[in-house]
């Protein structure tokens, strides 16, 4: 019997195993999701314009207020392969207490639209690791500022592991996921960390930035037109500062419809 159950596991092992000279799929790794996000490479130029509705739930001091917007929404990319977004706001209805910061509060929905989670900046500040692989070819990644890095191998390790990427990514893994670790990490200034999920293809569903007073995130809905993935919703955590107010945060909630790619319609002008 024994015989018989180890000759059956060789049996399977055997079929298991690849063939030689058969292509094995290579493991996707961080450095293949940051090419595929930023890279240009083999991205033909595309022009598309949306219509916008939007949410902005302001949240301050002394209540919640609730500003909407709608407007036009145009994104592209150049020959130059850097992609690009405009945000003309036509309409934006703003409670009676600030409507002295219609402008700020303009400038925010825009700014915050525009500049939407795709910065390679916040990504190469922190040294990252797969932290997951989750379903739909979508993988969570998970960063530490490089900076804290740092600081934690002049502590605990070697002066060579700082130029390791592999050890500084198992060094990122264990500052964010040990508790002992956690207030060592927190820090005022630039984010600390971040989560992100991102596709095989490229594309960001959700980003969420640490900082030492809280977060800020933005999950991704994405349609399909004309053969190309675009936006179809997006929900994305705002903080600014409002003069005579203060601090205020708030959650942008967005929806696009009417998508045109590489068509002929023109985004509508808006008053200032």
């Amino acid at each position: 019997m024994r015989f018989a159950v180890g000759f059956l596991v060789a049996v399977l092992a055997l079929g298991a195993a690849p063939l030689r000279g058969e292509a094995q799929p290579q493991p996707v790794t961080v450095e293949f999701l940051l090419q595929k996000l930023f890279g240009s490479d083999n991205k033909p130029p595309y022009d598309l314009t949306a219509d916008f509705t939007g949410v902005l739930t302001v949240s301050f001091k002394n209540g919640r207020l609730v500003v909407e917007a709608e407007g036009s929404f145009h994104e592209w990319r150049g020959t130059d392969g850097a992609k690009h977004r405009r945000v003309i706001i036509r309409n934006l209805s703003v409670p009676l207490l600030l409507r002295p910061f219609v402008q700020s509060l303009r400038r925010t929905v825009a700014e915050r639209i525009e500049a939407q989670a795709e910065n390679p900046e916040i990504f190469y500040a922190h040294d990252l690791f797969i932290s997951a692989e989750l379903p739909d070819n979508l993988y969570a990644v998970t960063g530490v500022h490089r900076a804290l890095v740092d600081e934690a191998i002049d502590r605990y390790g070697k002066p060579e592991d700082k130029t390791d990427p592999e050890t500084r990514r198992k060094i990122a893994q264990w500052l964010f996921t040990s508790p002992t670790m956690h207030d060592f990490i927190i820090r005022p200034g630039p984010p600390y960390a971040l989560q992100a999920k991102i596709d095989d293809t490229g594309l960001l569903h959700e980003l969420t930035v640490y900082y030492d007073w809280g977060q800020i995130s933005t999950r991704i809905v994405f349609i399909t037109v004309n053969d190309r993935t675009v936006w179809s919703a997006v929900v994305a955590d705002t903080i600014s500062t409002l003069p005579g107010i203060g601090q205020v945060t708030g959650q942008l909630s967005l929806n696009l419809t009417n998508h045109c790619v590489n068509c002929e319609r023109h985004l509508q002008q808006g008053t200032p």
